[in-house]
């Protein structure tokens, strides 16, 4: 049976947006390191999430995508990526939880510290669209991601520059963008 979806992106569109780009790209030196730093990944050893959890990190949102960590970079600069963000009321009784990283805009002065992403981690072996064996909350992956967002933005009004709006939820494997 063939499936039928319609694209948010056509192929035209991207194609005109992004060929110069991506022709630089290809063949290049980054695209070596790349392709080896998901190839590494890829034929890691099987962990629980809390193992892997800084190497994932690492790999992806530093090395692949960019972000920094608190002690990367001069003071001044800041730094984008936030490991263990409370999040008050997000927890499964009502009480604080914990968004596994938050990218953002923090440690800058004169600045809020805003996430703009939080993300929920699992491994890789998780169902994240499915319930969870937790004492107190069998909330999926999916939800506790959504439950962060919801309670992180209670405080703003909506017309701040910078608002918590995306969420990631990963196994370590499949990346999802809410």
């Amino acid at each position: 049976m063939t499936t039928t979806y319609q694209t948010l992106l056509s192929n035209a569109f991207l194609r005109s947006e992004l060929d110069n780009e991506f022709q630089s790209f290809r063949g290049s030196g980054a695209e070596s390191e790349l392709l080896d730093r998901l190839t590494k990944w890829a034929n890691k050893a099987f962990q629980k999430e809390t193992s892997a959890e800084a190497a994932f990190v690492g790999v992806f949102f530093e090395h692949t995508w960019g972000y920094t960590q608190s002690g990367k970079t001069a003071a001044c600069e800041g730094y984008t990526c936030l490991a263990k963000y409370s999040v008050p009321g997000a927890g499964a009784g009502g009480g604080p939880g914990e968004a596994d990283a938050a990218l953002g805009l923090f440690g800058r002065a004169n600045m809020t510290p805003t996430p703009q992403v939080l993300c929920e981690f699992k491994d890789v072996r998780s169902n994240l669209d499915g319930p969870q064996n937790r004492k107190g909350s069998n909330r999926s992956p999916v939800k506790q991601c959504a439950d962060y967002l919801r309670e992180t933005m209670k405080p703003f009004y909506g017309n701040e520059a910078i608002q918590p709006t995306w969420g990631i939820v990963t196994d370590m494997n499949e990346f999802r963008l809410y």
